[in-house]
């Protein structure tokens, strides 16, 4: 419809002209809010992130805080030389305070006297060069050998293949503690007064004075502590988005502790402990294991591959033992022995094919 303005009367245009502005004054309004709207919501919307990026950064501090190193012997293992990979160390070797090393024969025994100024290596007696009350000691050992090692406290501990041990070399506050990389056995001497902790960078052994053996090699899926006599407790730090979950379990001789990386389960079961710790005696025992996990225990400690056949049932169960001193030749004629099955030696590739 067209409006003929020259019909109309002037109250009827000032009326008309009126309604017109008071659309115009009203359409403005609501474009005024709808952009108000969208400045609120652009606010929010950064609000949002901002609060997002400073919750992130709170969990990320508080899990930082939660893993920092709360002891000296923490921080010292901390340090990236002190837990370095053993994987082509050749020869066992003492680490002193200063950074001085000792190259240590196979099997041999390091020993310290009480006040922990002077260590023992076979025969040999050495200054620890321990000035002050806080100084730790460093033992690694490469793949396919072992040793042995008497702290100041009487405890002894044999320390496996590919593993590492940070120790005081006097324990004076009110607890011992040793730091593990790797698989040692400990045989702790008793003293009530100051609880010997073992810890690892998945969990914290706690004993008074016991026979027990820890397992953690850094590419090892679980982290497994097996009791033979004594009382352990297992203290395993499970961490989650906003704080840490701390999980005990307490074991009675004949029990071992798994606790899985991934999963972040930790899982206790009654097993032949004995063959565990058989390794301290110069010998891998094995009752009723798969030849999977016989496998895997010598690929880890000779450190060498298994090439397995295509025909190779690797579920079934064998029982047996092993020298650990044995060359790659008397190993697969061994491994040949207990299974039944063809091993063939490549030395310069440190392979074992078993078909």
């Amino acid at each position: 419809m067209q409006i003929n303005f020259n019909k109309i009367s002037n109250d009827e245009k000032d009326s008309l002209k009126n309604q017109i502005r008071l659309g115009l004054i009203e359409l403005e309004q609501k474009e005024s809010r709808r952009r108000k709207k969208k400045r609120l919501l652009a606010y929010s919307a950064t609000a949002s992130v901002a609060l997002f990026v400073s919750f992130s950064v709170y969990i990320n501090r508080t899990a930082n805080e939660n893993s920092q190193p709360q002891t000296a012997l923490e921080q010292f293992a901390a340090d990236k030389e002190s837990t370095e990979s053993n994987i082509d160390l050749e020869n066992i070797s003492l680490v002193l305070q200063n950074r001085q090393t000792i190259a240590v024969q196979d099997s041999t025994v390091i020993s310290y006297g009480k006040d922990g100024e002077k260590v023992t290596v076979g025969e040999k007696a050495i200054k620890t060069n321990s000035n002050n009350a806080v100084a730790f000691n460093t033992v690694r050992v490469p793949y396919g050998k072992r040793t042995q090692i008497v702290l100041t406290d009487g405890t002894t501990v044999w320390l496996n293949s590919g593993s590492s041990l940070i120790y005081p070399t006097q324990f004076d506050g009110s607890i011992r503690e040793v730091y593990l990389t790797g698989e040692a056995a400990f045989d702790v001497a008793h003293d009530k007064s100051k609880p010997f902790f073992v810890k690892t960078k998945e969990c914290n052994v706690r004993v008074l004075g016991t026979v027990f053996n820890v397992s953690s090699y850094a590419e090892d899926e679980t982290v497994q502590t097996a009791l033979l006599q004594g009382k352990v407790r297992i203290t395993y730090n499970k961490k989650g988005l906003l704080k840490n979950q701390e999980i005990q379990e307490d074991l009675t001789p004949g029990m071992i502790a798994t606790i899985n990386k991934d999963k972040k389960q930790l899982k206790v079961e009654q097993k032949d402990v004995a063959s565990i710790l058989s390794w301290r005696e110069g010998y891998f025992t094995f009752k009723s294991q798969s030849l999977n996990t016989i496998l895997s225990k010598l690929s880890k400690y000779y450190k060498i591959e298994f090439i397995k056949g295509e025909n190779l049932n690797l579920e079934t169960n064998y029982s047996g033992s092993f020298a650990l001193n044995e060359n790659l030749n008397s190993l697969a004629a061994a491994l040949s022995s207990i299974t039944n099955n063809n091993c063939t030696v490549n030395a310069n590739q440190r392979t074992i094919t078993i078909k």
